[in-house]
Parts: structure tokens; sequence; C-alpha cells
């Protein structure tokens, strides 16, 4: 499972100390200046520094909810724009002095850029469409409220760059934590997916052994009763095994986890083939090539294929005497093939366990076919190459 991307605390607070102190020391060399106390405009300077100290701090400081952030930044914004026609009307009432540099501070652009990046990071969707514009507005205009001349247009030139970056920087990192999280669901997806697959591969398993073991206990009930308890007992187990089974897959769905439901390797198609119980039929198993040493994630899908063509022989075999299940592997390939000889019952084509496991085999590179044998019966061959195109859980 692909986890969440979480920075670590000392990060974030390493961050959070290093913007506190670019702020601070910003807001010391206004006041060492005497930028806040000018005559003309050191009181709607201070009105719109302490708007932005108002809400950037606590933003820095604090992990508040996206909206509040978004619309305090809005905000902010708006009260710096006002401050910014307020210098302008007063300048062209000649009430303050003729000087692009009496028009804004230092700590207020860079309090502008930091709620801009932080926006960007955080903001809600709706409210940072808002902020976002207003900020940068009110970042590029304040140099050019006064008058409009080569010092003013280069300050302003470098704002827009500085606060361009700040933006860039803070959407970039929106995107890429939406594009992980929306990795992070479709992996989700298809985990639950394979664990449906799981589900059904292993409960039909079960459940059509139950049924079948019941109807033959009816059948022999009344010529042998002695054997109705071992067919009972055989039932039991069966019935315990599938809740188990079912146990595993519904908490893997719920911790997102692979369920451990099987026995490593071959092992376990050995177990499969052994344990299988098909009403007056013999199961056979050959082996060839290393098998030992097949992967477990192809031994894996061989379960799964053994496991859905040995419940489709319980379940529309007629008179099967025989199924034979053989697996071959080499070093590049592995090929698994059951077979058996009984008249199969048509099929309303509505199943699920072997359209999924074809999907499956066909992102893993490899092929499953199935269909009637000329002789008679039915037959499942699986061929995967080695190793496989994707790794399968």
């Amino acid at each position: 499972m692909l986890r969440p991307l979480r920075v670590p605390a000392a990060g974030r607070f390493a961050v959070s100390a290093l913007l506190l102190c670019l702020l601070g020391a910003a807001l010391l060399i206004d006041i060492d200046t005497g930028t806040l106390q000018s005559q003309g405009t050191g009181v709607t300077l201070f009105l719109s520094t302490a708007a932005a100290a108002a809400v950037v701090f606590p933003a820095v400081v604090i992990k508040s909810s996206p909206a509040v952030l978004a619309w305090a930044a809005c905000g902010v914004a708006l009260v710096s724009l006002a401050c910014s026609v307020g210098l302008r009307v007063a300048a062209s009432g000649g009430s303050v002095p003729d000087q692009a540099s009496d028009a804004y501070t230092l700590f207020e652009p860079t309090a502008l850029m930091v709620l801009l990046n932080v926006t960007a990071r955080r903001g809600s969707p709706v409210g940072t469409a808002a902020a976002l514009p207003l900020l940068m507005a009110a970042v590029i205009l304040r140099p050019l409220v006064i008058e409009v001349d080569e010092g003013s247009s280069i300050v302003a030139l470098v704002l827009t760059l500085v606060a361009g970056g700040s933006l860039a920087s803070g959407l970039t990192v929106r995107l890429v934590a939406a594009s992980r999280r929306q990795r992070e669901e479709q992996i989700r997806l298809e985990q639950r997916l394979g664990f449906a697959r799981d589900l059904h591969d292993f409960v039909a398993h079960h459940i059509s052994g139950i049924v079948l073991q019941a109807q033959g206990a009816r059948a022999v009930a009344a010529r042998k009763p002695q054997a109705v308890g071992d067919a009972l007992e055989l039932i039991e187990a069966t019935g315990a095994e599938a809740l188990t089974a079912m146990r595993r897959m519904v908490g893997a769905l719920r911790e997102d986890t692979a369920p451990d439901t099987r026995a490593p390797g071959t092992a376990a198609v050995r177990a499969l083939v052994a344990d299988c119980r098909l009403p007056g039929a013999r199961v056979h198993f050959t082996e060839t090539g290393p098998v030992d040493g097949l992967p477990a994630d192809a031994a894996h899908l061989v379960e799964r294929v053994v496991m859905e063509a040995l419940t489709n022989i319980r379940k529309h075999a007629h008179d099967c005497t025989t199924a034979h299940v053989h697996l071959d592997v080499s070093r590049r390939r592995v090929t698994a093939r059951i077979t058996d000889d009984g008249h199969h019952r048509p099929s309303d084509g509505t199943g699920y366990g072997l359209r999924g496991l074809r999907e499956v085999t066909g992102t893993a590179g490899g092929t499953l076919t199935a269909g009637p044998r000329p002789e008679a019966g039915w037959h499942v061959a699986l061929e995967l190459p080695l190793p496989l195109r994707q790794v399968l859980r």
C-alpha cells in the first residue's frame, strides 16, 4: 500500500521558524526606519501592516482550516488595496510626499507573499481562487500608487517576480499533493478489486464444495446412514475454512493490507489439489520443471486459476470421473493446464471468475483460455511469462 507523504514535524517547525524570523526582521526594519510614523502615510501604512500581521503570523504558526485561511487572506488583500487607494487619493490631494518610497513598507509585501504561498498550498478551492489574484494585485500595485517612474516600476517588477515565484512554489506543492492523493485512491481501488476477486475465488470454491457434499449426503442418507456423519463433518470443516477466508478478506478490505489466505509458493497449489473433493472423481496433480522456484506472484495467480477451474468442475461437470492438474515451469514461462472428462452443463455466461482472471492474466502479460475438449470434458489453460510484466498481489 502506498502511504501518504508526510513532512517530518522537525522540517515543518524549521520552515515556520525561518518564516517567522524573516517576517520579524522585516517588521523591525520598518519600525527602526520610522516608516510607520511618516507624515501623511504612517497611519495608513500602520493599518495595512497590522492587518497583514494579524493574519500572517497565525497562518505560519497554526494550521487553521483551509476556508478560514483563504478568506482571511482575501480580507488582508482587500485591506491592502483599500489602503493603496487611500494613499493614491491622499497623494492627489498633496497631503503626502510625492515619493513612491513612501507608499510601502518592507513587512507588508513580505507578509503578503508569505500569505500568497501558504494560501496557494493550503487554502480552500473557492477562497484560494478569490484570494490569489487579490494578493498579487496588492503586492504589485502598492509601489505605483503615488507615482509611476523608473524606480517604482523596477520595484513593482521585482515584487512581481518574487510574488510569482512564491505563487508557483505554493501551487506546485498543492498539485503534487493532489496528484499523490489521486494515485493513493487509485491504488486503494485496485487493491479492493483484487480482494473482491480473491473473495470470489476462495469462498465460491468452498461453498460449491459444501453444496455438493450436502447433496451427496442427502443421496446416501437412506442407504448408508452412517456416511451422513462423515459428510457433515466434512461440511463443517469446509464451512469453517470458508468463514476464515471471508474474515481475512473483510479484514483486508478494512485495513488495506493483503490477506494471507494461502501457503507460500506452489505449496498452496499442491494443498489445494490435495484437499479438493469431487464426488465420484479423482483429482491428479503432476508437475515438471523447477516448480519450487516459481515466484510468489506467479504461484498465486496459478493457484487462483486452478481454484476457479476446480470450482467450475464441481458446479458444471456431470459424470466427471477424472480431473487432471498439470503445472510446467521453465526458466522463462509457466504453464498450468486443468482438464476433466465430464459433461458440462450450459452456463448463462454471467460468472465473473474466469473473466476477472483473464483481466489479471492479461495485465501480467500472459493468456488464459478455456473451452470444451474435442474428446470430452473441459480444459482451462494458463500461460505466464517469467518474470511477470506487472507484479501481482
